[in-house]
This record gives C-alpha cells, structure tokens and sequence, in this order.
C-alpha cells in the first residue's frame, strides 16, 4: 500500500468510525480529530522481525501522547508496509476535538496480505458499556463511559483512601 492510499484509508476509515459512533452515541463528535496509537502489547517478543521492534520502540514513546492524522501516517506506515490490523474507536469527545484510539497489530505487512472488508487496515468499533455503565438518552450512550469509569477508579490521594478504609471498618 503506497502511502497517499494509507492516508486516504485513515480519513475514510475515520468518517466511517463517526457514522457509526453517531448512530449509538448521543455526544457531539467534533470533526478535529486527534489518535492515540496503542500497539497491541507494548513489550517485545520473538516473532517480530528486527524492524518491528524499533517501530515498537517508536510508538511506545508517543504511549497517550495526542496525534494528528499525519503523524499517525508518519508512525504507521513503512516501505508500503502498515499494520496487519488497526481497531479503531473513538476514546473521548471532548468540547474541542474527538480523541480516537487506534489498537494496532506490531505486525507489518504490505497491502497484499491485508485480507478483510472495509477500509483495510482499519476495523471500525464502538465500545459498548455494559448494562451498569450505560445511562442512556434517547437511546443513546455517552461515548465517554470508559474515561469517566477509569477516571472514578483511580485513587483521589492517599488522604481519601485512607478515610474510605476507615469507614468501612
């Protein structure tokens, strides 16, 4: 895949992810659109060449660093080889831009051996809440959930967790 049709895939891969999103989110997707890249693990192993651990070692230094869509092609894509797979979804809408996470394979490959439907390397997804998470308007969810779940889940300080420990006792 040369690199003006990995750009092109990434903008229609990143429409089609706000169709979707749209449809089962009732937040307001701001088009300026920032990527997080997250690999898929970030240790390295033995079945990566020797390559794709340098690249690995790359996107690790951006790990929740906000990226522009360039950046991202900068990052991703390799002597005509990109990601075997790329699980795309929106992590935040936020009042001034939509924050999109893209899980990737460590794996590069060239366009040849990316075999699946769509927008290859892009898979786009909505993380659904589970029921007792989701509070829904209209029939849609916030597509915050996740954020606003991992946020109550981290300790407030040690002040507060100690006086959570002394009430229950």
């Amino acid at each position: 895949m040369n690199k003006v049709k990995f750009r092109h895939h990434l903008n229609e891969a990143t429409k089609l992810l706000f169709e979707l999103t749209k449809t089962l989110c009732y937040n307001n997707l701001k088009d300026d659109s920032r990527y997080i890249i997250t690999p898929n693990s970030r240790t390295v192993d033995e079945h990566l060449n020797e390559k794709e651990i340098v690249i690995l070692k790359t996107w690790n230094q951006y790990e929740g660093k906000l990226l522009t869509a360039e950046q991202i092609i900068d990052l991703l894509y390799h002597d005509n080889k990109v990601p075997v797979w790329i699980n795309m979804t929106i992590d935040e809408a936020r009042p001034d831009i939509t924050v999109i996470d893209l899980l990737c394979s460590r794996r590069l490959r060239d366009e040849t051996e990316l075999m699946h439907p769509g927008v290859p390397p892009f898979h786009i997804q909505v993380a659904i809440p589970p029921d007792n998470l989701k509070i829904e308007v209209d029939g849609r969810f916030d597509i915050n959930w996740k954020k606003k779940h991992d946020e109550n889940q981290k300790p407030k300080g040690i002040l507060n967790t100690l006086k959570k420990l002394i009430k229950k006792n």
